[in-house]
């Protein structure tokens, strides 16, 4: 894998450059007595700081009670460089770019498209060389392209896509050798649970669950990314719901996603009015007017979704089930359906929530992923930091 000297720090470094990150305007003495340095080291790790273009002295604070040099405080240099984040859906592939502290300066979206091996180096390449102007001349350029599959992903190599060819082609270790630029791949869902965390919620344990051509869930336990041992944690679109059911390309049936994915419940309402250009606009336009059709298809859904939930409440056990899908911009109305099923003593209190960062959380999760590998620090959180 593509590296970089200055992703390499010792531990005391790395403490004292995570305090800064998340305690922006502060000054080596509050940096000594937060880490437990003492001031000469915190003094010398801010000096090679300050030389590695990582950190920024920003002016003088405020002198003690007892008069005395005022403090010159210190921030995070978030301009140093750029992070590049990846969605590589089904039918479209969406970027931001991102400073060093998550701000975004650019994004990108082309929708239409099939992302398939043959094609999808190239067109990262094309999206790289479209943000260059906005890195080309800081001082660590691009530190790194996080990009979400939809699919399982293992030791960066993806593992398994059910609706591409994408698991056929080593994509991490080609685009490193032609941008030479640190790759990392991870899975949307996991993605999204992770921009949550960081940019969201204070909350430790989190299920994100992302509905979009599949059914997945970004588990955080403890605020740590469940993989599980092969990277299938949370790939609830694959548990089974309905025995002997619908094919699904896994190789099971009667899968979760096969019957309330986007791609599913659209499927169904079309093959229901024969009519194969309806959309889900429609089915709610049909239901709001008691269409027996329309509320077949969203009460089932909203039923196969609440099993789903069931389940993975009583496995997880979390804090918070985050939807992330524009699903429930399409079908407002099914979230309350859904609630309405969580009648079980586990799921019954555990909130169900819409995502307040959408398509955006997924992209966020890769910045976190970029970030903390460049600064070799883990548990980034960005949620509460005003810059």
């Amino acid at each position: 894998m593509v590296t970089d000297k200055f992703s390499i720090r010792g531990q005391n470094e790395t403490l004292v450059l995570n305090t800064i990150i998340h305690h922006p305007a502060i000054s080596r003495a509050a940096i000594s007595q937060m880490t437990g340095l003492n001031k000469a080291s915190t003094s010398e790790i801010v000096k090679k700081l300050l030389e590695d273009s990582l950190v920024l002295e920003t002016g003088a604070g405020n002198s003690t009670s007892s008069g005395g040099r005022k403090p010159i405080l210190l921030e995070l240099n978030r301009e140093a460089g750029c992070s590049l984040s990846i969605d590589l859906g089904y039918d479209y592939i969406s970027s931001i770019l991102t400073n060093l502290n998550g701000e975004i300066i650019a994004e990108f979206t082309e929708t239409g498209i099939t992302n398939r091996k043959e094609t999808v180096v190239t067109k990262i390449e094309e999206i790289v060389k479209k943000f260059e102007h906005h890195y080309s001349k800081r001082i660590f350029q691009l530190i790194g392209i996080t990009i979400g599959i939809h699919g399982i992903i293992h030791e960066n190599n993806i593992i398994f896509t059910p609706y591409s060819n994408l698991d056929e082609i080593d994509l991490s270790n080609e685009l490193e050798k032609v941008l030479q630029i640190p790759v990392f791949l991870e899975n949307e869902a996991n993605l999204s649970a992770l921009g949550e965390k960081a940019f969201s919620t204070t909350k430790q344990n989190i299920v994100s669950l992302s509905i979009h051509s599949g059914v997945g869930a970004g588990v955080l336990i403890d605020g740590e990314l469940y993989h599980g041992n092969r990277g299938q944690g949370g790939e609830i679109g694959h548990m089974i719901l309905q025995p002997f059911g619908k094919q699904c390309p896994c190789g099971n049936q009667g899968c979760m996603e096969q019957y309330c994915s986007e791609l599913a419940i659209l499927k169904n309402y079309r093959e229901k009015i024969k009519q194969p250009q309806a959309t889900l606009k429609d089915l709610t336009i049909g239901y709001e007017q008691n269409h027996s059709t329309e509320i077949e298809v969203i009460k089932e859904a909203a039923n196969y979704l609440a099993v789903g939930m069931n389940n993975l409440i009583v496995h997880f056990d979390p804090e918070v089930v985050i939807f992330n899908s524009t699903l429930f911009e399409e079908l407002p109305l099914l979230l309350p359906l859904i609630q309405e099923n969580m009648v079980s003593t586990f799921a019954k209190n555990v909130p169900l929530e819409l995502s307040h960062m959408g398509k955006q959380a997924t992209l966020l999760g890769g910045t976190v992923v970029n970030l903390q590998e460049f600064f070799n620090i883990s548990n980034l959180n960005f949620s509460n930091l005003d810059y």
